[in-house]
């Protein structure tokens, strides 16, 4: 683990130096595990890389290959917890994530409406998974549930945990 932690300070020390503020909004903390010692599995479906996130992926994955020539990095994205920090309800939130309510939200940064088929095409995320994902985050009222597989940002959505972390959990 504390490899990990030095990974990740070396890697933004990397970008520091290098002046390149693409992705500048994104703070990014890894946790490279060794299969040996944590077999993990990988998820056996599709995801997109939200384009929000694609630069620091990218960057790190580069970096990564060019550290440790020969090892393979493989992205444990069900695994993977996010922190979105609301910019349009009236109320600032943190919202506390898995990547794949991440990906979800994200779409919502310029549309206030999806339908299921749109968030599949955008997310990369098989319809099964998607409808519980989506079912998590109606259940917790960031969207709320329109017309037939229709789901709309909930622009008055309100925590009771007023300027706290907002966790959205699977259960």
């Amino acid at each position: 683990m504390s490899l990990s932690k030095d990974l990740t300070d070396q890697f933004r020390e990397r970008i520091e130096q290098s002046g390149d503020d693409t992705g500048a909004d994104v703070t990014f903390t890894v946790m490279v595990l060794g299969t040996n010692f944590w077999p993990l599995n990988a998820p056996t479906h599709d995801f997109t890389i939200p384009r929000e996130i694609l630069p620091t992926y990218e960057r790190f994955t580069r970096y990564y290959q060019n550290k440790h020539s020969g090892r393979k990095l493989t992205w444990l994205w069900n695994y993977s917890k996010n922190e979105l920090r609301t910019n349009t309800l009236n109320q600032k939130y943190i919202l506390m994530t898995s990547s794949y309510q991440m990906a979800v939200l994200i779409q919502y940064n310029n549309n206030d409406s999806l339908s299921l088929d749109e968030l599949i095409q955008a997310t990369g995320i098989t319809k099964d998974l998607l409808v519980q994902v989506v079912g998590v985050l109606v259940k917790a009222k960031v969207l709320v549930e329109g017309d037939t597989e229709q789901y709309d940002f909930n622009p008055n959505f309100r925590s009771k945990r007023v300027g706290r972390h907002c966790s959205i959990a699977a259960n």
